[in-house]
């Protein structure tokens, strides 16, 4: 068995960005868009124990509206659905919910040596959750391993590309951006939120999946960049559209094998009405939306 549900598909800050007056704000704003909380997946190979890809700050409310309902009536009054959490890097849009964990006692976290390093001397992690139920630190390995008693299986796949956080304090080497594979019923899916490139061995993952979800921050290698001033590959981000743009690739793996998410509040796919969401749904390519589920 293998169970997928989607808790949130926009890129740090949600959807619509509380400093954010884009076009595609207001019309979230207004009630013509809904409204995503920021990127997270949840993963079970039994219904009932939960693994988190990513941890934002909307994560309490994530497994509110969509893991807690899951929970039997015979739970203890204070006890957790959540089993684990897989990080893919160091942002803080994808490890800040971790803090909010703490009221769930000590946190098992997989990550690459990399992406701990960075939490644990940049953001003081471990010293902050030890005053509270702890963490439990477990290596992001690249081969299958069996991650809990109901058989689910897990593999990180490291991403060519990766850059560590703003705030990383001499960030050691080594992959600083990972995707994950999960295997159960005779099912493989995996999730890549921040990827920078295409390469090779990434191709290799996708080809394995039964689903996949993606990294669809921008549509355009300049969208933030009247903005910002950077650049998606500054950001550290493949764009959907162009010659070495995700939208290819991802097509050629077949109808609905694949989907979007980590969605910056920027991209025109938002828009249902728009040539490029038409262009991505004609690839055979979805746009993930907010409380999904999926059974193998």
């Amino acid at each position: 068995m293998l169970e997928v549900l989607v808790l949130g598909t926009a890129a740090g800050g949600g959807f619509p960005q509380w400093n954010c007056a884009c076009a595609n704000c207001r019309l979230a704003r207004s009630g013509i868009l809904p409204h995503r909380m920021q990127s997270s997946l949840a993963i079970s190979g039994n219904g009932r124990d939960w693994h988190l890809v990513n941890a934002s700050l909307d994560i309490a409310r994530q497994i509110e509206h969509f893991i807690r309902p899951s929970v039997g009536s015979g739970a203890a009054a204070r006890q957790s659905p959540i089993r684990s959490v897989f990080l893919t890097n160091a942002d803080l849009d994808h490890t800040l919910g971790l803090f909010q964990l703490r009221e769930g006692g000590q946190i098992d976290v997989t990550a690459p040596a990399a992406v701990r390093d960075s939490l644990e001397r940049g953001l003081s992690l471990g010293r902050v959750l030890g005053a509270y139920g702890g963490i439990e630190w477990r290596l992001a390995h690249t081969d299958w391993r069996t991650i809990d008693d109901s058989g689910l299986e897990a593999c990180a796949v490291p991403l060519t590309g990766g850059k560590p956080p703003r705030y990383a304090l001499d960030a050691i080497s080594g992959a600083q951006s990972v995707g994950y594979l999960f295997r159960g019923g005779g099912a493989t899916v995996g999730i890549f939120p921040d990827v920078a490139c295409i390469d090779a061995a990434l191709t290799d993952s996708l080809a394995q999946c039964d689903r996949c979800w993606f990294d669809g921050t921008f549509w355009g290698e300049d969208e933030m960049a009247t903005l910002t001033g950077r650049t998606a590959a500054d950001m550290g981000h493949v764009p959907i559209s162009g010659a070495e743009g995700s939208l290819t690739a991802l097509g050629a793996l077949g109808e609905q094998r694949a989907a979007y998410l980590h969605i910056n509040n920027t991209n025109p796919i938002l828009r249902t009405d728009s040539a490029e969401r038409r262009a991505v749904e004609t690839a055979g390519v979805r746009v993930a939306e907010d409380g999904e589920h999926f059974a193998f």
